[in-house]
């Protein structure tokens, strides 16, 4: 069968059992890697575009398909997309070739036309070791970049990034994530722009002079447990002596050499798998269940969907042009257009001296608060008593919309900051924002469209507004999209009866109003939601988890073998959910002593990143403005 690439996406051709893994070419460069063994990506022989590459796929082109490592050539097909005259191009705005990354992901590579970027990531990783080694700390390469440097000697070609860990010499997870959140604010301090996904994993930005990103370097913590094995979230966990990993070894990148574990293989086949000197650019990383829900429940998630949303607002952050009102509306704006507009009714009820919008993307709904209050109150635009409008959001590309459209306005515009509701250090944000009166809170289809961790503390927030005299309004969509994916947050929603469920472990009452739907989302049924304090949920007793096993072990006693096993997965189920939560509890503690010790000291910090250090870490410096 021959190789064949339509606009749809490709057929394979025939292909021996030695070839592992292919490359997509479209002109000169790659832009796909595909591992043949992962059965989740090629089950058959007919493998779709990835979504990520559907916006480039314009135009005509030669696509070809070469064997990954020494770029045999397995086929050639010409194909049009659309019947623009063009070649396409999967590339940048500065024109930097694009392939899709281990995240399905469009990025840049070290092996694609940037110039000098390799020289420029190991001048960086050297630097950041060194800067971690001076806050007494034990710096050494890690992932792709250790992997580069033990099978090539360089970093690989199509990976985007440089990887470094430091291994600490804490134990409990509480205080390693401690730890990790004064190492970020030290770098914060020190002039990085530091992004962090969780409290053990954090991404160092580096941009070029039209403010792209150029590279990014990822910085991790790993540690030894007690059960003998070595952690490193959010993928490494296995057993390994303390003497393969220390004292250090040294790896050579690029004629430079790089701190290493003293045993990198065995790292490696924990890292990756004992097939780790193959080179297959199309890897994925497939980590255990047990190992990711232990991290995440220990270090968190900060950075879930944050990416997604990222290049949802991407093009509009590099175009907008920030002339504000409606002219400036995207996609998005328009979208969701209905719930701002049930929202702008709520106007009357919304009185207190601050509103705060969360999830406010590209701030069109900030922007028309604003001009409301000033229209409602003065008669005049600007004039009058003014509403305090603050836009918050975790994507630092929807914040440079909204920045850009409220520079627009006359009069001053609204305020945008940023805002984790991941983390929970969102509930400081009253304090962050200096205010000490009643606040408004409002969300347009946002509660839907996150996961439960950041749901909770929304309405944590929202609670806190309504004890302040203020009001709470969101809308949402009832019923989920017809193509519904993991992946798109904007098919996702929340039914009536989950919300109240949600909001009553909160103490709070729902008022609902079916809002008027548009064409686009008539099958989604848009409602608005009126939040009130309502009576606090009852006291429920903490069960030890001696109980927990007990009552398991006395449920399955009387009953068949078949009900034994049933009883006996519930009750695991329930004690690993458990377990979960006591997990987390570790990381909130670890959260709320890096908040106290942040506002213990002169010089206050922001809600990612931002900060002092604490003492063992070096002295305070004041922090770089977080992007």
């Amino acid at each position: 069968m021959p190789f064949i690439a339509t606009p749809r996406g490709l057929t394979l051709p025939d292909l021996s059992d030695d070839v592992r893994s292919v490359d997509v070419h479209i002109g000169e460069h790659r832009v796909w890697s595909i591992d043949l063994r992962d059965r989740n990506e090629a089950p058959t022989k007919a493998l779709p575009w990835p979504p990520a590459l559907h916006p480039h796929l314009t135009g005509s082109a030669e696509v070809v398909l070469r064997r990954s490592g020494d770029d045999e050539v397995l086929g050639a097909s010409r194909v049009a997309f659309t019947e623009d005259p063009h070649e396409t191009q999967i590339v940048d705005a500065e024109g930097i070739p694009l392939s899709i990354n281990k995240w399905g992901r469009l990025g840049k590579t070290l092996g694609a036309a940037n110039a000098g970027v390799q020289e420029r990531i190991l001048d960086r990783t050297e630097e950041i070791i060194a800067h971690l080694t001076e806050m007494g700390l034990r710096p050494f390469v890690v992932g792709g970049t250790l992997l580069g440097g033990v099978r090539e000697g360089a970093l690989l070609p199509h990976d985007d990034d440089a990887d470094v860990a430091y291994l600490s010499q804490l134990t409990n997870p509480a205080d390693v994530a401690r730890e990790g959140f004064a190492v970020g604010h030290r770098l914060q301090q020190l002039g990085y722009e530091v992004v962090r996904h969780s409290a053990t994993h954090m991404q160092l930005y580096f941009r070029s002079a039209s403010g792209s990103v150029d590279h990014y370097v990822d910085v991790f913590t790993a540690f030894f447990t007690d059960d003998g094995n070595i952690n490193q979230p959010f993928h490494v966990r296995g057993p390994l002596r303390v003497d393969q990993m220390l004292p250090f070894g040294s790896v050579l990148i690029g004629g430079r050499p790089f701190p290493a574990p003293a045993d990198p293989d065995a790292w490696l086949v924990i890292n990756y798998d004992e097939n780790w000197r193959t080179p297959i650019p199309g890897y994925h990383l497939g980590t255990p269940r047990s190992t990711s829900r232990r991290f995440q429940s220990w270090f968190g998630s900060f950075h879930f969907k944050r990416d997604y949303w990222n290049e949802f607002y991407g093009d509009a952050a590099h175009s907008h042009d920030g002339d504000g009102g409606d002219d400036t509306d995207t996609d998005a704006d328009a979208r969701w257009r209905t719930g701002a507009d049930w929202i702008l009714r709520q106007r009357d009820s919304l009185n207190a001296p601050t509103v705060i919008e969360l999830g406010s993307g590209s701030g069109a709904l900030s922007a028309r608060l604003r001009d409301a209050f000033s229209d409602a109150r003065s008669g005049v635009p600007g004039g009058g008593r003014q509403t305090r409008v603050v836009a918050t959001d975790y994507s630092t590309n929807a914040l440079a919309v909204a920045r850009s459209r409220a520079a627009s306005l006359d009069g001053g515009g609204f305020e945008t900051a940023h805002l984790n509701l991941y983390r929970t250090l969102s509930l400081d944000i009253f304090r962050q924002l200096r205010i000490a009166g009643p606040v408004d809170i409002v969300a347009n289809h946002l509660l839907e469209q996150v996961g439960h961790i950041a749901r909770a503390n929304i309405l944590r927030l929202m609670r806190m507004a309504l004890r302040t005299g203020g009001t709470a309004v969101a809308t949402i969509y009832r019923e989920h999209a017809t193509d519904v994916s993991f992946d798109d947050p904007t098919t996702w929603h929340l039914s009536t009866i989950d919300l109240a469920r949600e909001a009553r472990a909160y103490g709070l009452a729902i008022e609902t109003e079916a809002i008027a739907p548009e064409p686009h989302e008539r099958d989604r049924q848009p409602y608005g939601v009126r939040f009130t304090l309502g009576v606090p949920p009852p006291h429920r007793k903490e069960i030890s988890m001696k109980q927990q096993i007990k009552r398991l072990v006395m449920r399955a006693r009387p009953t068949g073998a078949r009900a034994q096993l049933e009883a006996l997965t519930e009750r695991v189920h329930q004690l690993e959910n458990e377990l979960d939560e006591y997990r987390r509890d570790s990381l909130r503690v670890a959260e709320l002593l890096d908040l106290a010790e942040q506002r213990l000291t002169p010089e206050p910090g922001d809600d990612d990143h931002a900060g002092p250090a604490s003492p063992e870490l070096g002295t305070s410096h004041t922090p770089k403005a977080e992007a």
